[in-house]
């Protein structure tokens, strides 16, 4: 796989070479698990899109899509005016997940990701290198890119929160990013890179038809049945279950 040529749409709109090389150079020691695995280990978060395998990849893509949309704006150039700085967000959309099931490729998200690619950024050198200085910045930026949320049971770690515009501006596109109902679309050119041909989603039975085939409480069941019967289990369910098909026919009811 040509790691690079996955994210040429997000290095494209670079706007200085050191930064672009720097970042380049990052992606080839991105772990390879990152370009297989969904966004949401667990398939309750994110969009239909980023719930599939490389759905990380899509994520990634679409937090960096949204950053570029706000780093256009006049008041954003305004106050990031220099293309340099605005080329360490750029990173960011790349780098703040690039350890998101650790160093080994867990199964699950590890909580603290964020520090563990703050540490990546700081520690790792490449060909093209920047300053120690900028590495620190952009560490910041991805150790603080969860916002508000900062605990789990599963972890006694407490991530930082944002603490500035520039902090809260990579929060502010990670979330949109991951929105369950928001989506963008993407090139052929990202699948062949991802070497894959796109092919279309699995097809959805028809609502009458479909069978629950999970759970104690109802499976076997007609979930249209299920919906007349039981409407507490489907608004539970609207709630809870993110896999296909149930997740579309759940918004069909």
């Amino acid at each position: 796989m040509d790691k690079i040529k996955v994210f040429k749409a997000l290095l494209d709109k670079f706007e200085t070479d050191e930064m672009k090389k720097y970042c380049e150079d990052m992606i080839e020691q991105i772990p390879d698990y990152i370009f297989t695995m969904p966004s949401s280990t667990s398939l309750k978060y994110h969009n239909k899109t980023q719930c599939q395998p490389h759905g990380q990849i899509f994520h990634i893509l679409m937090f960096g899509e949204i950053m570029n949309y706000i780093l256009g704006l006049e008041y954003i150039q305004e106050k990031y005016y220099k293309p340099r700085h605005r080329d360490c967000l750029r990173c960011t959309a790349i780098f703040h997940d690039a350890l998101k099931c650790g160093l080994n490729g867990s199964k699950h998200t590890v909580h603290e990701h964020p520090l563990l690619a703050g540490e990546w950024v700081r520690t790792t050198t490449v060909e093209h290198d920047i300053p120690q200085e900028t590495k620190e910045y952009i560490a910041h930026l991805c150790e603080r890119h969860s916002g508000q949320w900062v605990e789990t049971k599963r972890s006694k770690v407490i991530l930082p929160k944002p603490e500035n515009d520039s902090h809260f501006l990579v929060h502010l596109c990670d979330y949109l990013a991951s929105r369950s109902n928001l989506d963008m679309t993407y090139p052929d050119e990202i699948y062949e890179a991802l070497g894959e041909i796109q092919t279309p989603l699995e097809e959805i039975p028809a609502l009458e038809d479909y069978v629950i085939p999970f759970g104690k409480k109802h499976k076997g069941e007609k979930l249209a049945d299920v919906a007349k019967s039981d409407p507490g289990y489907i608004a539970w369910a609207k709630e809870n279950i993110y896999s296909e098909p149930m997740r579309t026919l759940l918004a069909q009811l």
